[in-house]
């Protein structure tokens, strides 16, 4: 059984983390600023309140952790600067920890190598460098797109009220759409291969699909119909921009530039950074991966009834 520190266990991505070690076998704690008891299966998990700039506790929640699970907030709609301070803080505990022998890092989002000019993407390679040079040996795991974003945020309104799949993505971009669940299986597999210590590693899900292709095993695994549209990045980020100008304290203007500029590389670039090959992967992470029609299968609790009504597909061309 492994110790194993999760941060930011609250969010959807690390609550997935701390469930999957537990029915794993090992030993998680489940790291947030105000956490709440929880039991994974009737088993209680262990929980720590934790503010970053405290190093006392941040030494005590280490004390006798083999293993962090690191998963920290985007900078896409929040100041960088606290976040960064929070990674530097976490990477001198887990140095001074006479335990700690791995960081598995979630980087939450694809993060190139070196920077390309995208504010939230640049920030995650900071805070890869910063963990590589202050702390003990990290893989950084670097997930695609998430299916369960489909069923949260903006994605979800056009699924639960005209069976519609809206996402900005070009008809012809081919996206490897991987699930919280997976991603936190191929975290947990990472722990038992030191080796990879220094590896920056894409993780997708074992579909690569097209929005159209997509919308067809959705329709398969909720049981309805399901149309899709292929978002303009301006038509995205112009929905975007009246979102963020009715929050306080952000700069919508810069928010939803970085937002433009993210956007069409996704959709241009010629790396693809949405599509991976997971065979290699899979030969080093050996895990069995959820396929987009099963995932569909196991949420399909989590929508509203079906629509009686006839849905037409339709595609718009991405500009930007």
């Amino acid at each position: 059984m492994t110790r194993v520190v999760v941060f930011g266990a609250s969010g959807v991505q690390g609550a997935a983390q701390v469930a999957v070690l537990a029915r794993t076998g090992h030993h998680p704690v489940a790291v947030s600023r105000s956490p709440k008891p929880l039991e994974i299966d009737g088993r209680p998990i262990e929980t720590f309140a934790l503010d970053f700039n405290d190093g006392p506790a941040l030494a005590k929640v280490l004390d006798g952790a083999e293993v962090i699970f690191l998963n920290l907030p985007s900078t896409s709609f929040q100041a960088a600067e606290p976040i960064v301070a929070a990674t530097e803080a976490i990477a001198r505990a887990a140095s001074r920890s006479p335990t700690v022998r791995l960081v598995v890092f979630n980087t939450s989002m694809p993060v190139p190598e070196e920077k390309h000019g995208i504010k939230a993407r640049d920030d995650r390679v900071d805070m890869r460098r910063i963990l590589r040079e202050a702390g003990p040996p990290v893989i950084s795991i670097q997930p695609v797109a998430f299916l369960d974003n489909l069923l949260e945020g903006w994605a979800y309104p056009p699924i639960a009220e005209r069976q519609t799949v809206v996402y900005c993505h070009k008809p012809d971009l081919e996206v490897s759409w991987i699930c919280h669940h997976d991603l936190a299986q191929l975290m947990v597999a990472a722990m038992d291969r030191p080796d990879l210590a220094g590896r920056n590693i894409p993780v997708g899900g074992p579909d690569t699909v097209r929005l159209e292709q997509l919308a067809e095993k959705l329709s398969r695994g909720w049981d309805r119909p399901m149309a899709y549209e292929n978002q303009t990045v301006d038509d995205f980020c112009d929905k975007i921009s009246v979102a963020m100008r009715a929050r306080a304290g952000i700069d919508a203007d810069r928010v939803v530039s970085q937002m433009h500029k993210a956007y069409t590389f996704y959709n241009e670039s010629p790396d693809k950074p949405f599509k991976v090959d997971m065979a290699p992967v899979l030969k080093e992470l050996p895990v069995t991966l959820t396929p987009v029609e099963e995932w569909a299968r196991r949420t399909k609790h989590r929508l509203p009834p079906p629509k009686t009504m006839t849905t037409t597909m339709t595609t718009t061309t991405t500009t930007g």
